[in-house]
């Protein structure tokens, strides 16, 4: 199949011809029909997240089943799926204690880089690795039985790739880690794939006021249109204020951090009131640090939560949101930008460092 590489961090994928072995017991073999670019392809490929090389990206995708491997009952050949980056297990230790995306059996298989049985089944006399037990920027993708979750027909494959990471995660980080609520404030530092979906979840839960925050001006108009009520730079000295200016004074109910710099999840713990929830769903740079004042911190019963893929159940997430979608009350269709053929994914990559608007696909025929 053709797929796209990553030999070295910092360097352009080179499109190859990669080898795919058929899929073993409780594997599923995806033909890919459209998948993401996402921030978190881009830290990996530009080396701001350290994987093992060489490696296929991409994680954010939907597509038809191909074929299965032994012992699959979850899906048959044809199922038109969207493609979890984290599938659970359902009996380890957080699995079984309802953190299915803290899956201990996923998370030794993403961090080698291959699927649950510790092996690859990408190339052949040189092993090329998985990356989040997808691997989308290729024509097929072989992945776990767990990780193939349903697809409704009235749903289009390009909307689909975009549920399978950046909805999912930005919805489910105010839904689910900030839990807000009708009446409530939000803030959500950084208007990108993930946090318009934030905004998006705030105006769901019909929070009073909803704050969006980015260094980038321009981005004040996006973020009104989908559910923002201010805005508000963060490059100002005096942003953390601002925000509470407009909270009475206290500060937000809930922060919700997206763009993974340790500067705005500063800012989000400043802005955010006592005993509310500053929720971190922003990857950080290797060896990053977040600080936060130590003097006070008992007595500002503030909660700091970090956020992975919603911090629900993302097959209960994906299902509502569908639904959600299908009642006109999520802009999904509105979210896409170009769309491209594998080939074009480098020029993507940099169009998303320029902060070219709207989620990029990349379709295959």
């Amino acid at each position: 199949m053709k797929a796209a590489l990553l030999r070295q961090a910092g360097q352009d994928l080179s499109i190859e011809d990669v080898a795919l072995a058929e899929p073993q017991a409780h594997e599923v073999l995806v033909r890919i029909a459209a998948t993401g670019v996402c921030h978190s392809d881009l830290s990996v490929i530009r080396g701001k997240v350290v994987v093992d090389l060489p490696l296929v990206p991409g994680h954010e995708a939907s597509g038809v089943v191909e074929s299965v491997g032994r012992c699959v009952s979850k899906v048959k050949p044809g199922d038109r799926v969207i493609l979890s980056w984290a599938p659970n297990c359902g009996h380890c230790f957080y699995c079984e204690r309802a953190y299915p995306t803290l899956c201990t059996v996923y998370g030794e298989a993403a961090a080698a880089g291959a699927l649950w049985d510790g092996t690859s089944r990408l190339g052949t006399k040189r092993e090329v690795h998985h990356y989040s037990c997808v691997s989308s920027f290729a024509e097929y993708a072989v992945v776990p039985e767990a990780g193939c979750l349903p697809l409704p027909d009235h749903v289009p494959f390009a909307v689909g790739a975009l549920v399978g990471c950046a909805v999912t995660t930005g919805f489910g980080a105010v839904v689910n880690d900030a839990a807000a609520r009708a009446g409530d404030s939000v803030a959500v530092m950084g208007i990108g794939g993930v946090g318009v979906n934030a905004l998006q979840a705030a105006r769901v839960v019909e929070a009073a006021t909803v704050i969006a925050i980015d260094v980038d001006p321009a981005k004040s108009t996006t973020s009104r249109t989908f559910g923002a009520t201010h805005f508000v730079d963060a490059r100002a000295p005096d942003a953390a204020e601002q925000v509470r200016a407009l909270t009475g004074g206290r500060g937000v109910d809930h922060s919700i951090e997206c763009s993974g710099h340790p500067a705005a999840m500063r800012l989000a713990y400043d802005a955010t009131r006592p005993a509310g929830n500053v929720v971190v769903v922003g990857i950080a740079p290797q060896g990053a640090d977040f600080a936060f004042p130590a003097t006070g911190f008992p007595g500002s019963k503030k909660r700091i939560i970090g956020s992975i893929y919603g911090g629900g159940v993302p097959e209960e997430d994906i299902a509502r949101i569908f639904a959600l979608y299908r009642a006109g009350k999520l802009a999904l269709d509105e979210q896409i930008g170009a769309r491209i053929a594998l080939p074009q994914v480098n020029d993507a990559l940099r169009a998303m460092e320029q902060g070219v608007p709207g989620r990029t696909i990349i379709v295959f025929d």
